[in-house]
């Protein structure tokens, strides 16, 4: 600590004590046939701008001496020089990227990795950054290491920020980015500009893990047609995929429009169909030289089948690390019962204002709707459907003969390890003949949503030292959650009542009723039953950032200010929650604010220190405050917003043989919630386990390095050693939601808990072979450990021990958290591409093969099941669930251009 207040010291007396000298710094970036290069990333020494629609750029307050510049885009070779800044303004003149073989799949395709968990486990998804930048761990820990879930820095999703054109895209209820939204749209989107981490963006305050905005200006993107298609085995087979753009006519005119489609029968996993469409039209018109304006409008409808975790035994049983419940044959067909549909289109209006050289200002309106849906399995008085319920499971007889006969039946017929369609619907038909209701249905879960949003941020260069930034955010969102009847499964009907209040309470008529509007309403295919409700959030926020260059040091202070309110209206009166479900709740309305602040001791052209400090009071999010908005409006006990604090020290070399940064952070969280549902064994109902004041700490050192050995091969590192714990025991608080019990609290004891759903230790050596005559090859070894099984909350309470003495060693076997791996995993990783120019035409072929050596035994993601047999204690009943990582995979791509 002491080394650091030095430091920090000595930042501030060299910044008093310098009289600064500063230069601008422009240039051109152009391909090898002259065309104008927008979206180019240009790093000189520390600062970073990005080439405009005719490819130039204009850089300030650049110190004087020797730096080194960098030129970055995506699907161009990288290329770095050293200058001289020796003189107030400085021209580099032109410099032309040749296309090389960074389009690899990962780069083609974003680094989008998501992960669908079955319904004991929905606070999982996992994505990996988006960056346009030329930091070796960012672009090594968004692609490369994505394939095993690594989260920078273990943050959640949730605090990326994600916009286009600078209008926030994060969803309003779970605060995440989705980015299959614009999946598919990789040419039509490839222009980012991105901060990783607690760096300064001109565009938004940023969020915690970083924030990336999208351009797709048509202007912006270079006059071209361009057609490829892509095969894999991952989760899609094919992908066709087209884009015409026409660059800034002569006219003023510029259009962009984009298409692609993706399908597969089966992805990697059995019993996923994708089909996906992607659709996307961008039309500017520039007015003068200071105005312009611009529609764009985006969409990707998808169907796809869900994979779900299973248990240990049944892998080994079956020896497929890659087995999914979720699917049955039916009349000779893979069906599969988890099926996911999604179509969300966008549509903004943007107007980009010059408003002199030094000021430029841009404003988008936008408004999205669509709906999001997941079927799944539903059922009444009947056994359950899943293959993989543990009671249909070698394990859960205590005949020996009879665990072999089961044992036997799993692995040579598949109507005992895949859902049994036959069976649902002959069970059905027998309801049918008694009059009764149908056994087994097929329900769909579906969000409908309606949002507008207005963004608009103004840049302003104040003079070569100082430049600032400001921005208002304004949205309103309402969603509509229900779920409808997708399949009766042969059956006649279903009756819209609660199973379990009818058993607990059966001679109570009322009780048992999801609608007392509609008591004992029988429901059909496409009729609303079980929930019924409406969202409302309101957000707003503005923002300041002001930029400070000098000789020595630069350093920047950020401050955003912010309201949210939300609230819950009901369209069904439940019988258990009578006052307290139909109509409008309480609305909640927070104010907070962030702010955060950095500088950069720049010790040499090429040697620099960098601190960055940030403190976030954020409300939380809707699906953090009502305990179970399906059927009431309660919220959680003592509300309060969430406050981090965060700080990170990187030293950052730039040479023309080495480029690297390491950095050490500690990001503290307090008063985190978590909320989820879950079959209670103990009380032999759904209920509702709400966890208040999680404290945790994010800390740990990550680098980034690469080396040019000679002109045409590189070798890279990069890598990160972190330690994300609890530092809290939360209270959870638990409320049935049959009503059969009255609400209880306990205390959960996870303090010093690991955080799960992400390697905690993960690395990355690669050698990167770049040819003059656009020939290229990576290849890559990597490695995760550190893995966590995210624990059950309630197997960590005085509850789950009770009657066990002093000393029971069932005690630890119940309480202590678990890896999800013991030994470090490694994959090996490689690609291959080559560009051919033929006239005016451009040709691009690009391999990669991913885990070339098929470790199957990478687990990505496992969680223990909140069920627990508070009986007999006995953990091995309800055993951790777990996804694997993809053996060997392919992808192949071929692009043709002009």
């Amino acid at each position: 600590m002491k080394r650091l207040i030095t430091l920090i010291c000595l930042m501030l007396l060299t910044y008093f004590g310098v009289q600064a000298q500063t230069a601008s710094v422009t240039g051109t970036v152009t391909d090898v046939t002259g065309n104008p290069l927008p979206g180019v990333v240009v790093t000189i020494g520390v600062s970073q701008v990005t080439t405009d629609a005719n490819g130039t750029f204009s850089a300030t307050g650049i110190g004087y001496g020797k730096l080194d510049v960098s030129y970055v885009l995506s699907g161009y070779g990288t290329i770095s020089q050293s200058i001289e800044v020796n003189s107030p303004s400085q021209n580099l003149g032109l410099m032309q990227l040749k296309l090389s073989g960074a389009t690899t799949e990962q780069q083609t395709e974003g680094s989008i990795t998501t992960l669908e968990m079955d319904d004991d486990y929905k606070d999982q998804y996992v994505a990996g950054l988006l960056h346009s930048s030329n930091d070796v761990f960012v672009s090594t820990a968004g692609y490369t290491l994505s394939a095993g879930y690594f989260r920078p820095r273990g943050y959640d999703n949730e605090y990326n920020e994600v916009m286009i054109q600078g209008l926030v895209l994060n969803d309003p209820e779970t605060g995440r980015p989705n980015f299959s939204d614009w999946g598919g749209l990789n040419d039509a989107t490839r222009f980012k500009e991105s901060s990783f981490g607690l760096t300064p963006t001109r565009y938004s305050f940023g969020g915690l893990g970083g924030s990336t905005d999208i351009d797709v200006r048509p202007s912006h993107q270079k006059k071209q047609v361009k057609v490829s298609y892509a095969y894999s085995d991952r989760s899609y087979r094919h992908r066709v995929m087209a884009t015409y753009s026409t660059g800034l006519m002569k006219n003023g005119w510029a259009i962009t429009a984009s298409a692609s489609g993706r399908f597969a029968n089966a992805g990697y996993v059995k019993g996923t169909p994708y089909q996906a469409y992607s659709y996307f039209l961008a039309i500017e018109k520039k007015i003068n030289d200071k105005h312009s304006i611009s529609f764009t409008g985006f969409g990707a409808p998808q169907k796809k089948g869900m994979q779900s975790a299973s248990v240990q035994e049944v892998y080994d049983i079956l020896d497929n690390k890659y087995y999914n419940p979720n699917w049955g044959y039916q009349n000779g067909e893979v069906r599969n019962a988890k099926i996911r549909n999604s179509h969300e289109p966008v549509m903004m209006l943007s107007h980009f204002w010059d408003i002199n050289k030094t000021t430029k200002m841009t404003t988008s309106l936008g408004y999205s709707f669509g709906r999001t849906s997941t079927t799944s399995l539903n059922w009444y008085n009947a056994s359950d459907p899943r293959p993989d319920y543990y009671r249909y499971l070698p394990s859960y007889m205590e005949d020996s003969t009879i665990a072999d006969l089961v044992t036997a039946n799993w692995q040579n017929n598949e109507s005992v390890s895949q859902i049994n369609w036959d069976y649902l619907y002959q069970v059905n038909l027998l309801s049918n003949l008694g009059g009764e209701q149908a056994k087994y249905i097929l329900e769909e879960r579906r969000l409908d949503h309606n949002q507008i949003g207005l963004s608009t941020h103004i840049n302003k260069e104040v003079n070569n030292n100082i430049f600032v930034s400001g921005g208002l955010n304004l949205s309103y969102y309402k969603s509509h959650n229900y779920k409808v009847i997708s399949d009766l499964l042969g059956g006649d009907y279903w009756i819209d009542i609660d199973q379990y209040a009818e058993r607990d309470f059966p001679s109570d008529t009322s009780i048992l009723q999801n609608d007392l509007n509609n008591p004992n309403r029988k429901v059909g295919v496409g009729d609303v039953y079980g929930y019924d409700y409406d969202v409302r959030i309101n957000n707003a926020n503005i923002w300041g950032l002001a930029e400070f260059t000098y000789s020595h040091i630069d350093f920047y202070a950020a401050l955003n200010l912010s309201g949210s309110q939300f609230w819950r209206e009901g369209n069904m009166k439940n019988g258990r929650y009578v006052d307290n479900s139909y109509g409008k709740s309480d609305k909640h309305t927070f104010y907070n604010y962030s702010a955060k602040a950095g500088a950069t001791y720049k010790v040499t052209g090429r040697h620099f220190f960098v601190l960055n400090t940030g403190y976030f009071n954020m409300a939380p999010n809707f699906s953090d405050v009502y305990q179970a908005p399906r059927i009431n409006n309660n919220v959680v006990p003592d509300i309060k917003t969430k406050k981090i604090f965060s700080v990170d020290l990187s030293y950052i070399m730039r040479t023309p043989r080495i480029q690297g940064r390491i950095t050490v952070f500690e990001t503290m969280f307090w008063d985190d919630t978590k909320v989820s549902s879950f079959y209670h064994d103990d009380l032999r109902t759904y209920v509702d386990y709400v966890m208040v004041g999680i404290n945790k700490v994010n800390q740990g050192i990550e680098l980034g390095l690469e080396v040019k050995i000679i002109p045409v091969l590189s070798a890279t590192l990069a890598g990160s050693i972190g330690n994300y714990r609890y530092t809290s025991r939360p209270t959870a608080y638990v409320s049935t939601e049959n009503g059969a019990a009255s609400d209880t609290s306990e205390t959960v004891y996870a303090k010093y808990f690991y955080l799960a759903g992400t390697p905690q230790t993960a690395g990355s050596f690669g050698l990167k072979f770049n040819h003059p005559k656009f020939w290229y090859a990576n290849v890559n070894v990597n490695v995760f450990a550190n893995n966590w099984v995210d624990f059950n909350p309630a197997r960590r309470t005085s509850n789950a021990i009770d009657g066990l003495g002093d000393g029971d060693p069932l005690i630890a076997s119940i309480t202590e958290q678990t890896k999800a791996f013991d030994k470090p995993q490694f994959t090996l990783d490689a690609s291959l591409g080559k560009s051919f120019k033929i006239k005016k035409y451009f040709i691009n072929l690009n391999a990669s093969v991913s885990n070339i050596l098929n470790n199957q035994n990478l687990i990505t993601t496992s969680y223990e099941q909140m069920r627990f047999d508070y009986l007999e204690h006995n953990v091995n009943k309800f055993p951790p669930k777990s996804y694997y990582g993809f053996g060997r995979n392919f992808f192949l791509m071929a692009s043709f251009r002009f």
